[in-house]
């Protein structure tokens, strides 16, 4: 097992030439917030956004094809990672089931 000294620190310099004294990622040389594959959101409110969502309570049919819209859309548009929409979308089918015919 690799001791703290050997796990390197991430190579970013701010502007004021300090450097960023984060440990790297396992076999990169950048941390999380400044490896060069993060991706920063233009607008910080978008951020907040993608956080959460509000999905409709399947207390219908109809609610719950809304409900399963969202969760399809925001797949699709790559907001919403597959193991939380794997999860909501298993507990809508749970309330499907829930549901009486006649509703």
């Amino acid at each position: 097992m690799p001791t703290n000294s050997a796990r390197t620190n991430c190579h970013y310099f701010f502007s004021d030439t300090r450097r960023c004294g984060s440990p790297a990622l396992r076999g990169e040389g950048y941390c999380y917030y400044h490896h060069p594959v993060r991706k920063p959101v233009a607008n910080p409110r978008a951020r907040a956004a993608l956080r959460g969502f509000e999905l409709p309570i399947p207390y219908s049919r109809e609610t719950l094809h809304q409900a399963v819209s969202e969760v399809m859309l925001r797949l699709a548009a790559n907001k919403l990672d597959v193991h939380r929409a794997s999860l909501i979308l298993y507990s809508l089918q749970i309330a499907s089931r829930n549901l009486s015919p006649d509703e």
